[in-house]
């Protein structure tokens, strides 16, 4: 099942950067980060969900 969330979520992460987009949590909702915005929290989101599936595909 894990396996399975850490590929989904790293296709999210090859989809946010072809787009330069991505959804990120912030305060009780969440808010979208344009790369063109704001690049280095947008690609600091980047590391942090393709972390996050390479531990769910790993550790899992």
């Amino acid at each position: 099942m894990f396996k399975v969330l850490g590929g989904m979520l790293a296709l999210y992460v090859l989809y946010a950067v072809v787009m330069g987009r991505i959804y990120v949590e912030s305060g009780p909702w969440g808010r979208v980060v344009y790369r063109e915005e704001s690049p280095e929290y947008f690609w600091i989101s980047v590391v942090v969900y393709a972390g996050l599936a390479v531990a769910l595909v790993a550790f899992f």
